[in-house]
């Protein structure tokens, strides 16, 4: 299989790997051929590319850091509270900041019907264990969702990259359960904000709504605080994901020191570790998918690593943005490529696809070409670039 931008996709081609709805619901199996009528209804869902079947990769099949089936259950669990939780808030929107917080702690009873319910618990142990169980953690772009910008959506992708990065660094069982509460979670303040101000651009906040859309880390850290289900290391994420390593972030400016997120008790007054994790995590989603309120468009893998680099050490903790770098592909499986050096000279132009990580090394993929620079089919050939060297790829995914 390779993966297609979704503009290229055409009625010619075969779906890869079938297509849900964000409620778990089948869209699009696979076999499908791509009609435009499908084509642009997933435009609007969101969808930036698509597996497509293509002859002689057919053994090309993205692994997922954390099942299918386990993804559809978070995702419909998410969903359902989420919901219900915007049910119970609806009446606390445009109020002033003193009024929500002070609604919030009137109707936290109601409030924690909805916030880390069971089935979002047992998702969140089905998650723990299968990323706990791999011996070696590879962060493939496949395994994030890419719908249309929802919370839910974006608290699953964050709780899958953030325990991938907590598994690098050997964190305990309990540790990886408090890290993964913290990463659905925390967002959860965004949904007491008027609907009006969410997707909107920061940079055309007037500065009444600069104020207010900060406060959604206090609104969250609140209603996660008063619910004796939620560890306060897990509501600290929701309060400190914003804050920055050199102390100009928000809600309270606080600083971090750079240093690997490991248990430590003689730091104090910091950015907590896993509030770091979380930030790194959120971070690269936004990147990969877009994020209008940090004026940020949809990258592919490379431009937001190196992104990502770029805010390593004044903003995002440095440490964790180098374990985020060592386990994400640069050249993720499935992902289509085009040969802009090679040993070969006749190579140079042709397409291909990457077809299996080499874990020693994600810089030198084994890859399958399959199509001239003229886009004419051809015999497919695998190269393993750990054996052969002198080859440069460029991402066309």
């Amino acid at each position: 299989m390779v993966r297609y931008v979704i503009e290229e996709v055409n009625d010619s081609m075969v779906l890869g790997e079938s297509v849900y709805l964000p409620s778990g619901e089948l869209l699009l199996a696979t076999g499908n051929r791509i009609k435009e009528r499908y084509r642009r209804r997933l435009v609007e869902m969101g969808y930036h590319s698509l597996l497509i079947d293509v002859e002689g990769t057919e053994t090309v099949r993205p692994a997922p850091t954390v099942s299918e089936t386990a993804q559809r259950e978070m995702g419909n669990a998410l969903e359902s509270s989420s919901r219900g939780l915007s049910a119970e808030i609806q009446n606390f929107r445009n109020q002033s900041t003193e009024k929500i917080r002070e609604l919030i702690k009137k109707n936290r009873q109601h409030l924690n019907k909805f916030i880390m319910t069971a089935g979002v618990a047992r998702a969140l142990e089905q998650f723990i264990e299968e990323i706990m169980s791999q011996s070696a953690v590879v962060l493939n772009l496949s395994v994030l969702r890419q719908t249309q910008p929802s919370l839910f959506i974006h608290a699953l992708n964050v709780a899958i990259t953030g325990l991938c990065i907590g598994k690098k660094y050997k964190l305990s069982y309990e540790e990886m359960k408090q890290l993964g509460i913290g990463a659905l979670n925390y967002d959860l303040g965004l949904i007491a904000l008027p609907k009006e101000l969410l997707g909107k651009p920061a940079e055309t906040f007037n500065e009444t709504e600069m104020k207010l859309y900060r406060q959604h880390t206090v609104f969250g850290y609140h209603m996660l605080s008063q619910n004796h289900m939620i560890p306060t290391t897990s509501a600290a994420v929701a309060l400190q994901h914003h804050e920055y390593q050199n102390g100009s972030g928000f809600p309270r400016g606080i600083i971090g020191d750079n240093r690997p997120p490991l248990k430590d008790f003689s730091r104090k007054n910091m950015i907590h570790r896993f509030s770091e994790i979380v930030a790194v995590a959120d971070t690269y989603d936004a990147c990969l998918f877009g994020r209008p309120e940090m004026e940020l468009s949809a990258m592919n893998v490379q431009t937001a690593l190196r992104y990502i680099i770029r805010a390593g050490g004044d903003k995002l903790n440095s440490d964790i943005v180098r374990t985020l770098v060592s386990i994400v592909p640069i050249y993720p499986v499935g992902a289509r490529i085009r040969i802009v050096n090679a040993p070969t000279p006749q190579l140079i132009g042709n397409y291909g696809v990457v077809a299996r990580d080499n874990p020693d090394n994600l810089e030198t993929p084994q890859i399958i070409i399959y199509e001239t620079k003229n886009h004419q089919k051809i015999k497919p050939v695998l190269i393993d670039m750990h054996r052969h060297s002198g080859f440069t790829l460029e991402l066309v995914v």
